[in-house]
């Protein structure tokens, strides 16, 4: 597939202090820090149904849990979306994805990151596979062929078997695959198992930072431990060349989170799923990311959407997070500063391997 758009910014030399303020392209707007998109999710309607039909088969909870959301994302009423969960979960992702819909298009895509200031983005995939025969992964892979400085593709792995999974990771590393993605209770695996060692090695081998993620989830059918804040404390230690992002910020241990990262360098947090501006609200869990904003957790805080968890634009998203009473160089730093300078190690260690 060959899209003629023209890039936008590519990711900088990796310094926070590079992340430096531009307009955002809606007129009249005021100007805000670029943003990169630590968790993005860019599928065609193909890719959406695998999406859904992973959630639907491995943690149904999510499809009722995110109605409204799912709902708003996608156009659909939800009172049939309701109707239809309440039959089978099949025939609700069918009312969310009905026939007829337009196709993906990668060029409007790119025109509203633009539009939102986003400069780039961490798409997330899978190894789950497409009707054509495809994995989700090799379709991101090859449709962001030509926009690689904006859409980053962090392939996705299922550790439900060790050798699968090694395999995805080099096939995805040899297409380019800038990272890699793993979601413990989709699979029903603790990543710290020392079975998926040599995935951990290989990934650190081919110095792909990990999207792991951490913190509460819905799954019912399994412990809410898996991928937990001592899944990053083990991995971290046991493979030190490791680049690990806890996706959510391992929501609610947010502290314990955090302070994981302060001892192992390798570490960051992202916080999509979450709202910015109810982080500063008492009781919401994000005390101490904020009470430490300054110190320990600067550098090591990414911004991400999760893509349809919330209702709001990715640019009024970063908004809310500029709005929290936190330094300027702060907010430049987790809007997209770290996750640069997080690309910039990453691929800085690759060119040296």
């Amino acid at each position: 597939m060959t899209v003629n758009v023209s890039s936008g910014p590519a990711l900088s030399d990796g310094t926070a202090a590079a992340s430096t303020a531009v307009a955002d392209a809606v007129p009249g707007a005021r100007a805000r820090p670029r943003i990169v998109d630590a968790c993005s999710l860019v599928y065609d309607d193909a890719g959406w149904r695998v999406y859904l039909h992973r959630l639907g088969e491995n943690a149904p909870e999510y499809l009722d849990v995110f109605s409204a959301s799912f709902c708003r994302y996608f156009g659909a009423a939800h009172t049939a979306y309701r109707d239809a969960l309440a039959v089978r979960w099949q025939d609700a992702v069918d009312v969310l994805l009905p026939p007829g819909r337009p196709p993906f298009d990668l060029a409007a895509h790119l025109a509203d990151r633009r539009r939102q200031g986003v400069t780039g983005e961490f798409a997330m995939g899978s190894q789950e596979r497409l009707p054509d025969g495809r994995t989700v992964n090799d379709w991101l892979l090859e449709t962001t062929r030509d926009v690689r400085d904006r859409v980053h593709v962090w392939a996705g792995l299922s550790l439900r078997d060790p050798a699968t999974a090694l395999g995805e990771l080099e096939r995805s590393a040899a297409a380019g695959a800038a990272g890699l993605c793993v979601i413990p209770f989709l699979d029903g695996t603790d990543p710290a198992d020392p079975r998926f060692s040599p995935v951990w090695d290989a990934a650190a081998g081919a110095r792909l930072p990990v999207w792991l993620h951490t913190g509460h989830h819905f799954a019912r059918s399994h412990p809410s431990g898996l991928g937990s804040w001592r899944t990053v404390e083990t991995l971290a230690g046991r493979h030190r060349e490791l680049l690990l992002v806890a996706g959510h910020a391992g929501w609610p241990d947010v502290q314990e989170t955090l302070l994981t990262a302060a001892r192992h360098p390798g570490v960051f947090l992202e916080f999509s799923s979450h709202r910015p501006r109810h982080m500063d609200r008492p009781g919401s869990g994000w005390e101490p990311l904020l009470h430490h904003a300054r110190g320990m957790a600067r550098d090591r805080v990414l911004f991400g959407t999760s893509t349809w968890v919330n209702p709001a634009p990715t640019g009024s998203l970063a908004d809310e997070l500029t709005a929290l009473p936190l330094p300027a160089e702060v907010t430049t730093a987790w809007l997209s500063g770290n996750a640069e300078a997080l690309m910039a190690r990453a691929a800085g260690a690759r060119r040296r391997g």
